[in-house]
Order: structure tokens, then C-alpha cells, then sequence
């Protein structure tokens, strides 16, 4: 209960983990280099929210002894960071060059792509590509600063490493499977992938290149670019908008993630099912096996930035959906429970994380009862399999005009994705994405 009126405050505080969640993953990841249940009990946050290993530690003071959790992750916060994923899927529709360059980023497929499978298997070899290259950069450079800028003191910190002889850069720590690959832009990805899949491939409506000319089109609308608006709901028509308004309606109408509806959840449970076997083929310079870490922090600005309209609706330039099981803004629409349906599709113990962002109105939320209700609302969805909430408690009316005043709300903090922060020290894309967040009125 005082966690939950803290989080009534309105400052981000708490964000609310699943802690059956962190020690199953902490077993499935670090189970082979020996971790059992009782460390398990020990994991904490090696950066915003990645579940990291840990153990207990014996601390001893005035004659006393105690055990307290120590942390472990040597590297946590290194690997392949961050992916957009919605990029990707435009670089296959483009066949690997990006239209706001003239660059060609990956080699040229020159595939027709006549069914979704073929789609998907391009995404994926795309995909891999990117993974490789970033994966051996991040390798390399974690090689020269295990030689060259050795953590002697944080290694010091860590179980083992002092009894071992070995700083964490040499695998000292107790645990060391941790580097990973992060996403972001996951249920903007996963909300294309529907659009395509019912509009090009099931219904037949439209081919893949009336689909792919119209998002380059912006769906004739003006870009983000060129109106400084980063939000989703804002959109200015060119002379273009009538030749593409079917198309951009039946877009908008696709499913959608986060309404408890089979055609788009399914979605998401095939693609962390193809990721939890395929990130492991890829290695750190550990020489252990990668994983999935899902959390755009604040990315989902700048990489929707550079991503021309996805098929989902989204114009060009603004922000991706945030977080990795949050609801595209606006896109939401039976309700908080159903999202928890569509969340929890998957095991999110298989994960390093899942994060979801949510945003109450003050008003569902008042008094000694709002707080009971808040409190069954993070329950509900921690006994569903949910790894992590953070909650908004502000209205949409408020952040509108902190950001046309904002020296009259210096004070004022939300929760972006896994970090809270100042309203005035947020960029606008970010600032346009949190208000166009769902506003919930009632809990």
C-alpha cells in the first residue's frame, strides 16, 4: 500500500517487477554456469530494468553477521543495442535501401515476397546481418577494454573475482552469460507485421508495392519533419491524401496489439519464440550465449525518427511504440485487463525483461480506495506473468501545458521507459509520444 501511494505521487516511483519472473530467467540463463535457487532469490537491476544475477553476500559489522545481495553482471548494459525493428521491416520493403539516404544498407534481396513466411525469412536475414556487425564491433571493443581499462574496483565488488585472481573483463565474476541484444520498437514492428499480413497477404486488398508506395508517401500525409510534431494523432493532408485515404484507413483498422486479439498477439509469441532460439547463436566475447533484452529507454525518439510510415498507421518521424509490451498510443481500446491478455501471450521469464509503461488519470486512482484498486491492478497483472509495470499518474491536460510552459513546471517528473525524468529535460519526440499514451480514467 505505501508502494502504491508512491506511485500516486505522480514521479515514476516505483516501477513494479515480477520477482517469480526475475529468478526463473536468472535459472534458465545462469542454471549451466551453476546458479541455483538460492542465488536466484538474489537478482536485482544492472541498469534501468535489466534483471541481472546476483548472490548473497556475508557482511560483517559490529560482531554481526549478515547476508545481503551483491551484484554480479560484470558487463550489463553492452551487446547488440539498440535495434529498431520497424527499420528493418521498411529496409525489406525497400529491398535494403534506406529512401531517406539513397543508401544501401543491406545487399538487395530482389525477392518478390509473394507470401508473409517469405517476408518474415527476409526480415529475419536482415536482421541477422545487423546482429553479426554490431555484435563484433561490441565484442572488439569489449576486448580492448578488458586489456587496456581493466575494472579492477567494480571487479572488487563482485563475488569471486578476488578469490579467483580475475576482473570481470576475464570472466571472474561468479556469473557471466549477460551481454544481450535489445530492441526497440517492438509492438510497432508487431503492429506492421498485422497490417501486411491482413491487408497484403490474407485479404488480398492491396499488393505489396501499392502498400510499400503508400508508406513511402507518407500515406499522403506531411512528415514529422516537416511539421516538428512527433505524436501520432497529429497529421496535416497534402494533395496526396485521397489517393492513399483506403489504404491509410484500412492501416489504421488492421489489428492491433493490445486488445486481447489472437490475429496480432500471435504475432508477438512468434517472434520471441524465433528470437529465444536464434539469439543464442550469436556470442559475446565471453564465448557464452546471447539473449533478449527489451528496452527502448528513450530510442523509440530518435529510431522512429529515421523510419519512414509503418504499415500500422505510424506517419514518418514519429516515435515507435515504447517499451516492449506497452500498447502503440492510442491503438489500445478494450481496456487495460485485455492488454494484460495480450502482454502475457509469451513467458517473460524467457526474457531479460518485458517493460510496459502505463498512464492513470489522478482521478481513477484518489483516495485510500484508488490506491487498494492500483495496488489489485499491479497484482492482477504480476499473477498473469507480467514481468514489469510503471505507471504515469498525470493527465494528458497537464504535460499539454508543461510543454507550452514549461519554466512553471520545473518540478514535474514522468516515467519515460525504465527511467523517470524531468518533464523540460525530454526532447519533444518524447514528450509528444507520453502525452498521446492511453490515459486510463478508470481503474
Amino acid at each position: 500500500m505505501k508502494a502504491a501511494a508512491c506511485t500516486k505521487l505522480g514521479m515514476g516511483y516505483p516501477a513494479w517487477m515480477n520477482n517469480q519472473v526475475g529468478m526463473n530467467f536468472m535459472l534458465r540463463q545462469y542454471g549451466p554456469e551453476g546458479m541455483d535457487l538460492y542465488d536466484a532469490r538474489a537478482w536485482c537491476l544492472g541498469g534501468c530494468l535489466e534483471s541481472a544475477p546476483g548472490c548473497f553476500l556475508p557482511l560483517e559489522y559490529n560482531g554481526k553477521v549478515t547476508m545481503i545481495p551483491g551484484g554480479t553482471s560484470p558487463t550489463c548494459g553492452t551487446g547488440i543495442h539498440f535495434t529498431g525493428l520497424p527499420k528493418v521491416l521498411e529496409l525489406v520493403l525497400t529491398n535494403g535501401v534506406d529512401k531517406r539516404t539513397g543508401k544501401q544498407v543491406f545487399p538487395p534481396h530482389n525477392k518478390k515476397l509473394e507470401t508473409f513466411d517469405e517476408l518474415l525469412d527476409q526480415w529475419k536475414e536482415y536482421l541477422d546481418i545487423s546482429n553479426r556487425i554490431v555484435n563484433k564491433v561490441n565484442n572488439i571493443q569489449m576486448d580492448v577494454w578488458r586489456k587496456y581499462n581493466m575494472p579492477a574496483v567494480n571487479s572488487l565488488l563482485k563475488p569471486d573475482c578476488f578469490k579467483k585472481g580475475q576482473h570481470i573483463g576475464n570472466c571472474g565474476a561468479r556469473y557471466n552469460a549477460c551481454i544481450n541484444f535489445e530492441s526497440c520498437g517492438t509492438i510497432t514492428f508487431i503492429n506492421s507485421l498485422a497490417s501486411l499480413k491482413k491487408n497484403v497477404y490474407d485479404t488480398k486488398k492491396y499488393t505489396l508495392e501499392e502498400m510499400t508506395d503508400a508508406m513511402l508517401h507518407n500515406f499522403g500525409f506531411r512528415t514529422a519533419y516537416d511539421t516538428g510534431v512527433f505524436s501520432p494523432d497529429y497529421r496535416e493532408s497534402t494533395d496526396d491524401a485521397q489517393k492513399y485515404a483506403a489504404i491509410f484507413a484500412d492501416c489504421i483498422n488492421a489489428p492491433k496489439y493490445g486488445n486481447a486479439d489472437p490475429y496480432a498477439d500471435q504475432l508477438l509469441r512468434d517472434y520471441h519464440t524465433y528470437l529465444l532460439y536464434y539469439l543464442p547463436t550469436l556470442e559475446s566475447f565471453f564465448g557464452k550465449p546471447e539473449y533478449l533484452c527489451q528496452i527502448s529507454v528513450s530510442t523509440h525518439g530518435p529510431q522512429g525518427f529515421i523510419t519512414l510510415a509503418t504499415a500500422d498507421g505510424r506517419l514518418a518521424g514519429t516515435t515507435y511504440s515504447d517499451g516492449s509490451v506497452s500498447a502503440a498510443p492510442g491503438t489500445d481500446k478494450n481496456g487495460v485487463y485485455a492488454l494484460f491478455e495480450s502482454a502475457t501471450v509469451y513467458d517473460h521469464s524467457q526474457n531479460q525483461n518485458a517493460q510496459m509503461n502505463l498512464k492513470l488519470h489522478p482521478s481513477s486512482v484518489q483516495g485510500v480506495q484508488g490506491t487498494r484498486k492500483l495496488l489489485e491492478l499491479v497484482r492482477t497483472y504480476m499473477r498473469k506473468g507480467g514481468f514489469h509495470v510503471q505507471f504515469n499518474v498525470v493527465s494528458s491536460d497537464t504535460l499539454k501545458e508543461a510543454q507550452k510552459t514549461p519554466d512553471q513546471y520545473r518540478d514535474l517528473m514522468v516515467r519515460v521507459a525504465g527511467f523517470t525524468q524531468y518533464w523540460c529535460e525530454i526532447g519533444k519526440p518524447i514528450q509528444d509520444e507520453v502525452i498521446y499514451r492511453t490515459e486510463y480514467e478508470e481503474v
